[in-house]
């Protein structure tokens, strides 16, 4: 009872004067506890202080959530934490918030969402935000594609030293014609023009979350040996631009297709979340993938852990698959074409 008692008077304080800053003290006990495996301790220090809007204490208590450390794994709860954190500009909650919908953590994949949080988070000079950002720019995912932002992005993302951007970006080199590289590096400085002072890491948990980037979808560049077409593009293109073809209503799938390429449609952690996922897809795509077959590609990346990515299968050739790639996001869904991986 003493300690509700002497702790009151500083609750009462910090709300009749936001800018007092005593509650930092009691997040970084929170943080101690935290690392110190006391995820219970950790949720009962940040809990006030989120009750006040302590963005540090919102974001922790999102991790918890999203981890399940402590507390039950609920990624709405996550969302909810998050959210709260990110409109008060905590970049690491942008961030986090961004890639809850870019993964489908809620149960649908939201790129309109994921776009809007991560390019915050990416203004911001978070670097794996930025790394994101980039390849929804160049693959065309919820904005129109647009190789110089891309590039731009990318090289921000590998000059913080993220290994996946600075991989993709020895990739676009030689992909990218010089003077589309050229403006990338010139347009870089400027898309951060507004960067802010980055979050205190010393009272957040778990800072640089792991998923953030070994889902993010790969650059789909073109076929090894066909030259790259240089693409002129403005500043800003409006989603509405980006010409895309159709498969007609009447096409068969070629199910006797060589397996040469298939359309990966998700990347998840378990097994059991890829069937769930595939059962959705064909809830929400019935009719349009049922005749192609569903296989699991199941990876084990060096520092990164397991993945089990759901792929559709078979088609002869990149432009077969990206066909049918183009209708499931006519449709609302996410995808990409890719070679098929080599076989064990």
């Amino acid at each position: 009872m003493k300690n509700t008692i002497l702790i009151l008077p500083f609750l009462l304080a910090a709300q009749i004067n936001p800018s007092i800053t005593v509650a930092s003290a009691t997040v970084s006990d929170g943080v101690r506890a935290y690392e110190a495996g006391n995820y219970e301790q950790a949720r009962e220090e940040w809990l006030p202080y989120a009750a006040l809007g302590n963005p540090n204490a919102l974001y922790n208590l999102g991790q918890l959530y999203r981890m399940g450390r402590g507390v039950r794994q609920d990624f709405k709860k996550a969302e909810e934490y998050y959210l709260r954190a990110a409109e008060k500009g905590h970049v690491g909650a942008q961030r986090n918030l961004g890639t809850l919908y870019y993964f489908g953590r809620l149960g649908t994949i939201d790129m309109e969402q994921a776009y809007k949080w991560l390019y915050r988070a990416a203004s911001n000079g978070d670097a794996r935000s930025q790394y994101i950002v980039g390849t929804m720019y160049y693959n065309g995912q919820h904005v129109a594609q647009n190789k110089t932002d891309a590039y731009a992005w990318i090289h921000l993302s590998a000059q913080q030293g993220i290994r996946d951007a600075m991989a993709a970006q020895d990739k676009l080199k030689t992909y990218l014609d010089s003077d589309t590289v050229q403006a990338a590096l010139a347009r870089a400085p400027g898309l951060v023009g507004s960067y802010r002072a980055s979050d205190d890491r010393d009272l957040m948990v778990d800072s640089q979350n792991g998923e953030a980037t070994e889902e993010t979808t790969p650059l789909d560049l073109p076929d090894e040996g066909r030259a790259a077409t240089p693409v002129t593009v403005s500043e800003e293109l409006p989603a509405t631009s980006k010409q895309t073809p159709s498969l007609p209503e009447t096409t068969t799938p070629d199910i006797s297709a060589p397996d040469n390429y298939r359309v990966q449609v998700g990347s998840f952690r378990s097994s059991d979340e890829a069937d769930t996922a595939l059962s959705r897809l064909k809830q929400k795509h019935a009719g349009l993938i049922d005749s192609y077959e569903a296989v699991v590609q199941v990876v084990d990346i060096k520092n990164k852990g397991i993945f089990y990515r759901l792929q559709l299968r078979p088609f002869a050739d990149r432009e077969a698959a990206n066909l049918l790639c183009d209708r499931i996001k006519d449709n609302g869904g996410n995808c990409y074409s890719l070679k098929t991986p080599p076989q064990p």
